[in-house]
């Protein structure tokens, strides 16, 4: 049985003991599996598992090692337990983090001295945050710092409004229950203990709302609004080789209600001509600069067409991709990501072009397939959205693609939890006979 453990680093200055850190460990993986931000640390200290370090920080005043589990603790195992349950045996670290570190079981007693520490400077407010590199670790954070309320308790306020700027800073998914009509969170532990089965049962809801699997409809995936395509200045006749195009890219995004361009940039194009093949690639370039003719750039040899690059280009155009960062907007920018890099592709230079996302309609002869499956199928065959284990936003969808041999694929399009850069893994999960040959 995987037993959790959990460990604290404290240090004491004067009459006052403060918990620094605090972790709850299961197995040995140091990778966290989530986090919360609450008021102050409660009871848990090293009194009865570990006497020793007690005399350690009553005497170099500071200490660290496995604590005792308190009740919030012992609520924190279930609620991870209940997340988790079914990824047996559970691995890694939960992290609880706090408003001001201060230790004290009564959260108004707390609060009320940590105001007077603020006030005469024995404490610094800002005490308890952390890097944002470090917060960003963690998949998800729990918010529960309680409801109580006082107009006296200005310094509450603001590291409270201190730590949710960082929390907006990380782009870190985040859940918990939610006053109606304040902007607090109850404890994930309530005081009278036969309520805390009902905040566990809420706590499990909220999760599942927040982070289950959120599935779309087919039509969901393509662009949903209208807007005209603009034919460009800054471009070249149309030739052979590389040129610049006179076809906006912006005009992909354009179609898509939940994602724009970032301020002072803006999409241009090259297009690439053989005959009757085309390609083209799609750059992110100052919106006071013009895209220069492809002879004057230097040529990516790791592009299959050596494509030119202007200098002052970004190496990713999904960098100035920015939305809502709702679920769906993950979906309208891994599609959009796919077009951007099918731009001015036809021909032999088409392929993301033939991939119809499933699954599809009625009417569409969906049976017209054999399947030879390679793997498993699709327990969710509709486009869905996700957070991975690392808290990164995740779109999947499935295609059918018929160019050479029919094959079903399956997308995972996964997230940078700061902005719309994205990792593509494809795989071909069946495949059913002979396709198309252009």
């Amino acid at each position: 049985m995987n037993h959790p453990k959990a460990y604290g680093t404290f240090i004491k200055r004067g009459e006052n003991t403060y918990r620094t850190s605090a972790y709850i460990q299961w197995g040995s993986s140091e990778q966290s599996i989530g986090a919360c931000l609450l008021l102050n640390p409660g009871s848990a200290d090293f009194h009865k598992i570990n006497p020793d370090l007690n005399v350690i920080l009553n005497t170099l005043f500071r200490a660290k090692g496995e604590i005792m589990t308190d009740p919030t603790m012992k609520q924190l195992i279930l609620l991870i337990e209940g997340i988790y349950g079914q990824l047996q045996p559970i691995a890694g670290r939960f992290h609880i983090y706090n408003l001001f570190n201060l230790q004290n079981p009564k959260s108004i007693h707390a609060i009320d001295l940590f105001e007077a520490l603020v006030h005469s400077g024995e404490y610094d407010i800002t005490e308890s945050l952390i890097s944002l590199n470090e917060l960003q670790t963690h998949p998800w954070i729990l918010t529960g710092w309680g409801i109580e309320q006082k107009v006296s308790w200005k310094n509450l306020e603001k590291i409270k409004d201190i730590w949710l700027n960082l929390i907006r800073d990380s782009r870190v998914p985040t859940f918990g229950k939610k006053h109606k009509t304040y902007n607090n969170y109850y404890h994930p532990c309530p005081l009278i203990p036969t309520h805390r089965s009902h905040m566990l049962t809420d706590l499990l809801s909220l999760y599942k709302q927040k982070f289950s699997i959120q599935r779309f409809p087919t039509y969901a995936a393509r662009p949903n609004l209208l807007n005209e395509a603009n034919l460009l200045e800054e471009c070249d006749q149309y030739q052979l080789g590389w040129f610049r195009s006179s076809t906006n890219p912006e005009s992909i995004l354009k179609g898509f209600s939940h994602l724009h361009i970032k301020e002072n940039y803006k999409l241009r194009a090259y297009q690439y001509s053989d005959g009757a093949n085309g390609n083209g690639v799609v750059w992110a370039i100052p919106v006071n600069m013009d895209l220069p003719p492809a002879n004057e750039c230097e040529c990516l040899e790791e592009h299959f067409l050596i494509a030119p690059k202007p200098a002052f280009a970004l190496d990713d155009c999904m960098q100035v991709i920015d939305g809502d960062k709702s679920p769906i907007s993950y979906l309208q920018a891994s599609v959009a990501f796919h077009d951007i890099h099918e731009f001015g592709a036809f021909w032999h230079g088409t392929s993301w072009g033939r991939d119809v996302i499933l699954p599809i309609n009625e009417g569409e002869n969906a049976d017209k397939y054999q399947w030879k499956m390679i793997e498993d199928e699709p327990a969710t065959l509709e486009p869905h959205f996700y957070y991975s284990n690392l808290g990164n936003p995740t779109i999947v969808f499935h295609t059918i693609n018929d160019i050479g041999t029919v094959t079903m694929n399956r997308y995972v399009h996964t997230f940078s939890k700061s902005d719309y850069t994205l990792r593509v893994e494809r795989t071909c999960i069946a495949t059913a006979g002979g396709g198309i040959i252009f």
